[in-house]
């Protein structure tokens, strides 16, 4: 799926002027951007519907866990990485060459 250039376009506009990269670099800061701001808008043009997500620490990693509801089915997506932006990078990227991870969710948010 791609995602509409009205959101990256938004966020690319946002940060044309960001030069500290000390803390975070552009690329990771877009990426956080894109996905806690428009990431529900993003997944309902897909027909997903956003419940909710959370990160965890695990075993020295961190986990990413995206919950959404297609019509009235429950998903749920896992995705690990060493950094929680790490998370959300790899989500984007999945998303983007259509190999998210959904698998049917067994316990979904009320």
């Amino acid at each position: 799926m791609l995602i509409p250039a009205l959101f990256t376009d938004r966020i690319d506009a946002s940060l044309e002027q960001w030069t500290d990269a000390r803390e975070i670099s552009a690329d990771d800061l877009s990426d956080l951007l894109l996905f806690i701001l428009h990431g529900k808008a993003i997944l309902v043009n897909s027909g997903h519907k956003l419940d909710g997500f959370q990160v965890r620490q695990r075993n020295g990693q961190q986990l990413l866990t995206v919950k959404v509801h297609e019509g009235d089915t429950p998903l749920v997506a896992f995705i690990t990485a060493a950094t929680t932006t790490g998370c959300v990078r790899r989500l984007l990227s999945l998303w983007e060459s259509d190999r998210m991870p959904w698998v049917r969710d067994r316990y979904p948010w009320i």
